[in-house]
């Protein structure tokens, strides 16, 4: 899920502040290095949200 949305993996996984830290960071680097050279940098940043979504374990509260 965070593939298209960045935090959306975390949120499903029941963790609201990784999804809000990860869509903030994430997409304000995309609105800030998107239309540069330095795309290198948020498309880094996206990859590691996918993982860390990826390998969460999913909160059972």
């Amino acid at each position: 899920m965070s593939v298209v949305i960045p935090g959306l993996g975390q949120l499903y996984k029941g963790y609201f502040l990784w999804a809000v830290f990860w869509f903030v960071t994430v997409t304000g680097l995309y609105a800030l290095f998107g239309w540069f050279v330095l795309i290198l940098i948020p498309l880094l940043m996206h990859i590691i949200c996918i993982v860390q979504a990826y390998v969460l374990p999913r909160k059972t509260e």
